[in-house]
């Protein structure tokens, strides 16, 4: 007898950071409710947030990859993301493959501000601008 388990797959942290940036980091890969897991803490974190304008840190350095239904709930997790007032999301990657996956993946994206980096420090300056130029 096979017995299925629908528990989460993938590691995620995510914290509200200063000046309003959600910081998220994802290891491993993801199967679905992972990755649900995952886009619940955010929007949470944004119905904290109370329609303030934020913009999203994604270290995605550990990440690994996700099933297909992992993906499915991450595009509609964008889908709602476009109806939040984001200003701008930086993806921190170490190869062109997971940029290329998480854009093909997740359409909803290029609705959005985004931005590919390969350090911290360079994600950080890009989001610090881009809220400086929408938010003054």
């Amino acid at each position: 007898m096979a017995i299925s388990s629908k528990r989460g797959h993938g590691r995620f942290s995510t914290t509200l950071l200063e000046n309003n940036i959600i910081s998220a980091k994802l290891c491993g890969s993801f199967n679905e409710r992972g990755c649900f897991n995952y886009t619940e803490s955010v929007r949470n974190i944004v119905k904290i947030l109370n329609g303030e304008p934020f913009a999203m840190l994604i270290d995605d350095l550990e990440l690994e990859g996700g099933t297909p239904e992992a993906y499915d709930t991450l595009q509609t997790y964008n889908v709602w993301l476009n109806t939040q007032p984001i200003i701008a999301k930086a993806f921190i990657v170490n190869d062109r493959m997971t940029k290329h996956i998480i854009l093909q993946r997740s359409p909803a994206l290029l609705e959005q501000n985004i931005a590919f980096f390969d350090t911290h420090d360079k994600a950080q300056a890009w989001l610090s601008q881009q809220l400086l130029q929408k938010c003054g």
